[in-house]
């Protein structure tokens, strides 16, 4: 008997059981915390131990969240110094005023599609699941995503490059293309369901094409999505 679609991951063959979640414990967070907790650091503590008490967050999502949040709130890297230059300004009328500088425009928004190929930034994978031949995201992961999210929102300035990877099996362009076709699905998922600007977010296809240290790149274990917190 064939695993029920939404227990699939990136990829084409293998299956992935999501953990059982113990009814026995609350099924609603609103019961224990408010709308205005949520949104601080110690709401987010908060929640990821109710989760994970009650199964529906893995420890090793956990984990991966707590360092995600690190890597938002760790300060930028430095730019590189720009090149100093000085100039002359010959005034015709001695004694005028000088004009008081214009009001510096507020900033909006970063658009983050723009990124040099080479920039700095600092990854954290997750397992996120995804209906089996499809770019949907699998219900089993829409509460990850949602506690992503919640972590991308403490650093509203910051550029997240998200990267859909799969292992090498089945066909190398399907794969670069359904892994392009993920990541796009879980920006989108982030953006509309969660209200993150989406001009922070840069989707990219991996394919197999950096399959993760140490690990045969047919192993399952290489269907990931890869946040990279940009930090210069």
């Amino acid at each position: 008997m064939s695993a029920p679609a939404s227990n699939r991951m990136i990829g084409a063959h293998e299956t992935h059981v999501s953990p059982r979640i113990s009814w026995s414990q609350p099924k609603k967070l609103s019961t224990f915390a408010s709308e205005a907790v949520m949104k601080s650091r110690f709401g987010l503590a908060i929640i990821l131990a109710l989760m994970t008490s009650a199964g529906i967050v893995q420890a090793s999502d956990e984990d991966k969240l707590k360092e995600l949040e690190r890597a938002m709130n760790a300060p930028s890297e430095a730019p590189r110094p720009k090149m100093r230059t000085r100039a002359i300004v010959f005034d015709n009328q001695p004694g005028a005023p000088a004009e008081a500088p214009a009001p510096a425009a507020s900033p909006g928004p970063r658009d983050c599609m723009s990124l040099p190929p080479d920039v700095r930034s600092v990854g954290v994978d997750f397992a996120i699941q995804f209906n089996v031949g499809s770019a949907t995201v699998s219900p089993a992961s829409e509460v990850t995503l949602s506690q992503i999210a919640r972590v991308l929102a403490l650093s509203p300035d910051r550029c997240v490059i998200v990267e859909g990877h799969t292992d090498s099996t089945g066909n190398y362009d399907k794969n670069m293309t359904l892994s392009r076709d993920r990541a796009s699905s879980v920006v989108n998922f982030i953006t509309v369901r969660n209200g993150i600007d989406r001009r922070r977010l840069v989707p990219v296809g991996k394919g197999s094409s950096d399959p993760m240290p140490n690990l045969d790149s047919r192993d399952s274990k290489n269907r990931r999505v890869v946040f990279k917190v940009v930090t210069g």
